[in-house]
């Protein structure tokens, strides 16, 4: 094993390995941060494994996808080339397709279906076989067929005649029920041995994999990584030695690891025809089908001429320390959940992982991709990591459009730092699990900062000792703590999810993306309108499910403030998904106003005494709640 380390002023990343006779060529992108250039750097790797630079190619300003090739323009987890081969991934209306062609055949030959979602295919030539191995990940289940959580690896042969066979033994070891930390199986490549046999290389959350094909079935997986809590690369880059064995790299969290390893010597793997369309099998209509409540007739908003839009605006995916592809985060809410809009929040400097120029151009470049004007809105995004408390913690930043760089809390490490200059550009930053790592409370800045996620799949930081529970024990950094103080900012909710079951156990639902949802009132669909109500608090939280609510406090909207007034008229509506069980207004020294239910609707009208601020909240009998963001009584 040989390791290159990453060093200050250089940081590598994705790794391919080119084949040729003395060994393989190993290929990075390099991010000079002092400098701010990328560059194809390539290495030479011996057949004993040894590692010499050979040269670091002409300064680019940045990267966007690198393959054999050479550096590309437009990302490509959805497709992928050997030769005049491709195979190629495509979603709508909520069915992913996997298609083969030859040749720029864009039709191609039908390889998989399903109603779910996959990315990172991957093609490897047969010649003895006359034909491809296909390998990509899912989320569909092989026992009912629908869309789940864990991710896994699906392979397919394709021979020269046009023909889809699958291996007709199952796969061993894959579990899409597994718990713990280490979940999925994913981002694959292939080599195939001298006789037949196939190495299967992926990724889980937490670790680099190897599984092997033959005659004899699949073997157990092994693991190339430590196990340990990190953000590693997408892929474990591997190629064919002339002696049969296999070359790999990947990206660790604090190195490229390059190995050579016995190659895969076994026979060809026994096929069977493959089941080409799984979607034939679904049951029940997906969760994705409903209507949006954000489209429905009883939204409250439209009294505002406005509509009420939901969405999950904090998620992580390979790209730093989660699972599954860009595009998936995408692919997920808008087909399976039917959210209205989505923020990807990949952490930019954390755990061994930097973001250069070249991958924040492939991030926004993904978002701007599935950004549809008036049917989904992506929003522009990253996690800025700060130290826990009583350091800043953690804050999302969300900015107005894809010409701003990240600001890096290697370069900026002060929380309120950071909320300055992101106001400047237009932009604005939101701390989250608060009760964890910390509020930032020196870091505050109303308009640099105005919204706080109160809930997600670490719990719920409104109050103390709350019945959705939550992960950490400050509970001096908590929302009602910070709003008593004077603070003003609006609520958001989201999933923070990383794509794993019960999140590590930290999760209070098995599916962790549905343990927070952000709401906006908003005139439109579309990124700028999105944006615009979250920098105006014109947005509630809810604890992951869709309802709908409004309030008016003297015709002022959430999140606004009103004139100091000895009574002002409280105008509140809400509609569940469930029965409700209260809806209440809550200021600093608890509930002072309560409404009535009657069954999945709630009403609330008062005329009274308005405190420093004072929000709406919103319980459904099986405990999912939802919080408007506050409205403050008096100026800033």
């Amino acid at each position: 094993m040989a390791e290159i380390p990453q060093r200050e002023d250089r940081y590598l990343r994705a790794p391919e390995l080119l084949a040729h006779a003395e060994g393989v060529e190993l290929r990075c992108i390099a991010w000079h941060p002092n400098t701010d250039d990328e560059r194809v750097v390539r290495f030479r790797v011996g057949l004993e494994g040894a590692v010499e630079e050979v040269e670091e190619g002409p300064t680019l300003e940045r990267i966007v996808w690198m393959d054999l090739d050479g550096p590309q323009s437009t990302p490509g987890d959805m497709s992928a080339r050997l030769g005049d081969s491709e195979v190629w991934i495509t979603h709508e209306g909520g069915i992913a397709e996997l298609r083969f062609g030859r040749a720029r055949d864009r039709i191609g030959r039908l390889v998989w279906r399903a109603r779910g979602s996959a990315s990172a295919p991957t093609l490897a030539r047969d010649a003895a076989r006359n034909g491809f191995w296909v390998a990509w990940h899912h989320d569909v289940r092989e026992d009912t067929r629908t869309a789940d959580i864990a991710k896994w690896i699906a392979l397919r042969f394709v021979a020269d005649d046009g023909q889809v066979f699958e291996p007709t033994a199952e796969m061993t070891d894959r579990d899409r029920d597994r718990e713990g930390v280490e979940q999925s199986f994913e981002f694959p490549r292939l080599v195939v041995g001298a006789r037949g046999a196939v190495a299967l290389f992926g990724r889980g959350s937490h670790n680099f994999w190897r599984q092997d094909l033959d005659s004899a079935g699949f073997s157990p997986r092994v693991a190339l990584s430590d196990g340990e809590w990190g953000s590693r690369g997408r892929w474990c880059a591997a190629a064919s030695l002339p002696d049969g064995r296999i070359a790999t790299a990947r990206r660790e969290r604090r190195a490229i690891t390059v190995d050579v390893l016995v190659g895969a010597a076994g026979d060809p793997p026994e096929l069977t025809p493959a089941d080409l369309d799984w979607t034939t099998d679904e049951a029940e209509p997906s969760e994705a089908t409903r209507i949006s409540p954000g489209r429905s007739r009883r939204d409250p908003a439209r009294v505002h001429g406005l509509h009420t839009f939901f969405g999950d605006i904090q998620q992580h995916s390979a790209h730093s320390d989660g699972v599954g592809s860009a595009d998936e985060a995408y692919v997920r809410a808008r087909d399976r959940y039917g959210d209205d809009f989505v923020a990807l929040t990949d952490h930019e400097s954390f755990l061994g992982k930097r973001t250069s120029p070249g991958e924040w151009e492939f991030l926004k470049t993904v978002a701007d991709r599935h950004d549809a004007p008036g049917r989904f809105a992506t929003l522009l995004a990253y996690e800025w990591t700060g130290k826990m408390y009583p350091g800043p913690g953690h804050k999302c930043v969300y900015l107005p459009d894809r010409d701003q760089p990240l600001v890096s809390r290697d370069d900026v490490p002060e929380g309120r730092a950071l909320v300055a200059q992101v106001r400047q550009m237009g932009g604005m930053a939101s701390p989250h699990h608060i009760g964890w790592t910390g509020c930032d409370e020196p870091g505050h800045d109303p308009l640099g900062q105005p919204t706080w996620e109160i809930c997600s799949c670490h719990g719920c930081y409104e109050h103390a000792d709350h019945p959705l529970g939550m992960r950490g024990e400050h509970h001096d950094q908590l929302a009602d703590v910070m709003l008593r103080k004077g603070h003003r900012f609006g609520f958001t909710a989201s999933s923070d999810s990383h794509g794993l079951l019960w999140h590590h156990g930290e999760s209070r639902k098995r599916d962790p993306y549905r343990t927070g949802l952000t709401a906006v009132q908003a005139p439109e669909l579309t990124r700028d309108a999105v944006f615009a109500a979250l920098q105006s608090r014109r947005c509630y939280a809810t604890s992951g499910v869709k309802i709908l609510l409004d309030l008016t406090v003297d015709g002022a909207p959430m999140g606004q403030a009103i004139q100091p007034a000895r009574t002002a008229m409280i105008r509140a509506h809400a509609q569940g998904v469930a029965p409700l069980a209260r809806i209440e207004m809550v200021g600093p020294d608890g509930v002072f106003a309560e409404g009535k239910v009657d069954h999945d609707e709630g009403v609330l009208e008062a005329s009274v005494e308005i405190p420093a601020y004072a929000y709406l909240r919103v319980v459904q009998e099986d405990g999912e709640m939802a919080w408007s963001s506050p409205v403050f009584s008096g100026s800033y």
